[in-house]
């Protein structure tokens, strides 16, 4: 019976991060004299198209090098959706992945016997449900039988590479625990591996059991009940590590009470337990070897990357970046010790945000393109990162590699444009609350374009609000700045006649009430007036800008959809305010003045406000920006 490896994508992936330079001859040499074949879909082409082999001499692309070995199969994409309907909408993996089973299942079918070559364990249990047919395994397996067919001198370098493979596979399964139970996945993983050895009755490997120790540490901590032996093996180590649950429990609690001082109390208050709890378990690890603390360390890290990616959410929405570079750096450390590509991925966007406000282009660039290959390699939403390198890129001129990412970009705009409004969205609002109101303008732009395609009513009410807010933070320095960007962006989405027609309209009328926003207030006030005069009652400002001048007075500049932006002169003093904040005011009085010629031309404010107890304004932090992300 013909042998038919049906190979997943991230299979790929892991080769092209760890293959040497002879596994492509070496399995072609197997695949050859064993008349077995591999299978892909044209998705998989997609999602690798820009994988590289990082270990080999010039780095040549992981397609190129595998693309006569491969066959590739089109699948109708009503089978597709036939599939993932029997599976369940919740259960059902993604587009990609229900090809491959499509494909696996009909090789199956026609008398093959069919392996599946995937880490994701969903794309087992999905097709055992289904009834598909064809068996699974892992890439380091897959790899394993290879190795098994090759000459003893190419059979070592396989079989290294099958275990640095299956390492990275634990370490990723194993930094889930806290998401879903494990226990089936790993139990697959190793079965897989000494399936076609069953006279085998060697142990574990090591690495397999340190794992699994390690995740019984952190079912323990989780408050599971582990096996005795387990227990016994670990020793102390639960009871050194307990204090590390505290963490999680004042995480928690940090979304409810959300004021700029309370920000900055809970700052102070986090840092401060971290501190303690840090101290607390290094004490009792000290005396320890090395394997024990090792092992502590890998379990706590989960703990410790929520923590400083808090820390450093909260240095950020106060305006502190040098701070929140730090904590957010730790966090990405600890995010490695988990081998957790979605922490990663979530701690270097982050980080590229943080430059971005900083206008360190070239690392912004950097980090972006890693949060890319990250989101490549969990199948996550790669757009925002897409975009952003795109912009990096274009702003220290390298043309060709922006051109690349907005291209790149263009391929997932036009694949659904529900979800590239929504992300393109979420992207501007980002940019506007690190002051970059130039950038969030051209990226708002093309979320409308899509929200416009769509006739979400809802999301282009929402976009206007946005672009007519970055209209009014721009400054002449923005627009001189990021001249030529919207060229570049045009790239991400086309529009027909009809739809360019109507977009000019809506953008027509907001430059319209950008016009009028931007004229200063005729009436001004001498005298104390109630501020529900100027503001009406209840109403939310947002802060576009706080900037603090020679004198330590600071200018906050606040937006109201109907008022347009005002700047309002706050005493001397620390006041926790950054861009993003919203503002609101209670019961007190103000002045109105218009601004002077500068501050007009500057901020495009229409009126200077003075508050007579400054007390009784409230600046609040977006609580949800607080909320730390986990891969769904």
């Amino acid at each position: 019976m013909t042998q038919a490896w049906v190979v997943d994508s991230n299979c790929f992936i892991h080769l092209g991060s760890m293959a040497p330079d002879t596994f492509v001859k070496d399995i072609a040499k197997i695949l050859n004299k064993s008349n077995q074949m591999l299978y892909v879909t044209p998705g998989v082409h997609d999602e690798i198209r820009n994988v590289r082999f990082q270990k080999w001499s010039k780095r040549p692309n992981v397609l190129d090098e595998f693309k006569s070995l491969l066959t590739t199969v089109a699948i109708d994409d009503g089978q597709i959706k036939g599939l993932g309907q029997l599976i369940g909408e919740k259960a059902s993996p993604q587009d990609v992945d229900l090809s491959l089973m499509v494909l696996a299942s009909q090789l199956h079918r026609d008398g093959r016997e069919v392996i599946l070559v995937t880490d994701d364990f969903k794309m087992t249990t999905s097709g055992e449900k289904a009834n598909l047919g064809y068996t699974t395994c892992p890439p380091s397996t897959f790899i394993q039988r290879l190795s098994s067919q090759s000459p003893s001198k190419k059979k070592g370098r396989m079989k290294s590479l099958s275990r640095r493979v299956r390492a990275a596979e634990m370490r990723y399964a194993i930094s889930r625990v806290h998401q879903y139970d494990i226990q089936a996945k790993l139990t697959w993983m190793v079965d897989s591996l000494i399936e076609d050895r069953p006279q085998s009755q060697r142990p574990i490997s090591d690495d397999v059991a340190e794992s699994n120790l390690k995740r019984a540490l952190q079912r323990t901590l989780a408050g599971e009940q582990i096996k005795g032996n387990d227990m016994k093996r670990l020793g102390a180590l639960p009871e050194i590590c307990q204090p590390i649950l505290s963490l999680d429990a004042h995480l928690s609690g940090l979304t409810s009470t959300n004021t700029s001082e309370h920000l900055r109390d809970a700052y102070d208050e986090t840092l401060l337990l971290l501190s303690e709890v840090l101290e607390a378990i290094g004490l009792h690890l000290a005396p320890l070897d090395e394997s024990a603390a090792e092992l502590a360390n890998s379990a706590l890290s989960g703990y410790l990357y929520r923590t400083e990616t808090a820390l450093g959410l909260m240095a950020k929405m106060s305006g502190k970046r040098e701070t929140a570079r730090l904590h957010l750096s730790r966090a990405l450390q600890s995010a490695t010790l988990i081998d957790d590509s979605f922490a990663e991925m979530h701690a270097v966007y982050q980080l590229g945000l943080l430059a971005i406000a900083s206008e360190k282009w070239e690392r912004s660039a950097r980090l972006f393109e890693t949060a890319d290959q990250q989101a490549r390699l969990i199948f996550a939403p790669r757009l925002p990162y897409l975009v952003c390198a795109g912009i990096s890129r274009h702003l220290l001129g390298e043309m060709d590699e922006a051109e690349q990412h907005i291209q790149d970009a263009h391929i997932l705009v036009s694949a659904d444009k529900n979800q590239a409004a929504l992300q393109l969205m979420d992207l501007g609002e980002a940019l506007l609350a690190i002051d970059q109101p130039g950038l969030a303008l051209e990226v708002l732009d093309e979320s409308m374009e899509c929200a416009l395609q769509i006739d979400s009513q809802e999301k282009l009410e929402i976009l206007s609000e946005y672009i007519l807010m970055a209209n009014a933070a721009m400054t002449q320095t923005d627009m001189l700045q990021h001249e030529g960007l919207r060229t570049l962006l045009d790239g991400l989405n086309q529009l027909n006649s009809e739809e360019a027609e109507e977009f000019a309209k809506k953008i027509k009328a907001i430059e319209q009430r950008v016009d009028e926003h931007n004229q200063p207030f005729e009436e001004t006030w001498k005298n104390w007036q109630p501020s529900s005069k100027l503001i009406p009652e209840a109403a939310t400002l947002r802060v576009v800008r706080a900037e603090v001048d020679e004198n330590q007075d600071t200018l906050v500049v606040v937006h109201h959809s109907e008022l347009g932006s005002i700047g309002l002169w706050l005493p001397e003093g620390e006041w926790n305010v950054s861009s993003g904040h919203l503002l609101s005011f209670a019961n007190t009085r103000v002045k109105l003045a218009q601004p002077t010629v500068e501050l007009q031309e500057k901020h495009s404010i229409r009126g200077i406000v003075a508050v007579e107890d400054s007390t009784q304004l409230t600046f609040t932090a977006p609580s949800e920006d607080l909320i730390i992300e986990n891969e769904g």
